[in-house]
């Protein structure tokens, strides 16, 4: 790309604000906004941003769509980036979600999936570091610009259980087989936090009782390990059970 020239970007027709401050710097950059079927910003031919604010991005782990959108973007871009912009105090202290959890998620999405993770403080910001890469890709490298269709290759069953696979003690096949019940994610998650391990009057593991009790080849074990990757549940202590009696 001509270094005199803007440069350009593609940016999804529903992000009006990142928009409106994008048109103030039509000397430096430049924009075609349409409804993308994935991704918020195409940068190049290898490079696609998705934006999350803040709160959303707390409410789009809990709803199971923030793994479902990064997936998607790993599956049709070489170099996928996530932009975190705002998750600050106030997005902490507002949210019913555990912290751990959602640096969990995000710690998931960065080495597991090996997505960038790029944080802003605001929208501001994230339009400075679109304009960066855009220079860096446009200018420097001179990759070309289109955007891309989302993937076909993976069912949405697929997607989900490729998630659950993410857990702790799991493999394919009983990915699948919780998927098959609880239908995403999310009531995953939810069933495992709410199976309890149950004990005898001596303390030893008993078995488990819940949501899960039903499957084969999920344990105590499973239900200890997994609610603590999610959850920070601690180990409950049976002699406390015991003192009851």
């Amino acid at each position: 790309m001509n270094q005199n020239k803007p440069l350009h970007v593609i940016v999804d027709n529903r992000e009006q604000k990142l928009m409106a401050l994008l048109d103030k710097k039509k000397d430096i950059i430049t924009y075609e906004s349409k409804q993308l079927d994935i991704a918020d910003i195409v940068i190049s031919e290898d490079i696609a941003i998705e934006r999350k604010e803040g709160f959303d991005f707390i409410a789009s782990i809990m709803d199971n769509r923030l793994f479902e959108q990064v997936l998607r973007l790993k599956d049709t871009y070489a170099d996928p980036i996530l932009i975190l912009e705002g998750l600050n105090d106030k997005v902490f202290e507002n949210t019913g979600m555990n912290i751990k959890s959602i640096y969990g998620a995000l710690s998931f999405i960065s080495y597991k999936l090996g997505i960038s993770v790029i944080p802003t403080r605001n929208i501001e910001d994230t339009a400075i570091v679109i304009e960066r890469i855009a220079h860096r890709e446009q200018v420097k490298d001179s990759t070309p610009i289109f955007s891309r269709k989302a993937p076909k290759e993976m069912s949405k069953n697929e997607r989900r259980t490729f998630i659950i696979e993410g857990l702790v003690d799991i493999g394919p096949k009983k990915a699948r087989a919780l998927i098959e019940k609880f239908k995403t994610p999310y009531q995953v998650f939810k069933a495992i936090k709410r199976t309890e391990i149950t004990y005898t009057r001596t303390g030893r593991i008993k078995g488990i009782k819940g949501p899960l009790e039903d499957l084969t080849g999920f344990g105590p074990m499973f239900i200890e390990k997994n609610q603590k990757l999610l959850f920070s549940k601690k180990k409950k202590d049976p002699q406390k059970k015991i003192n009851q009696f």
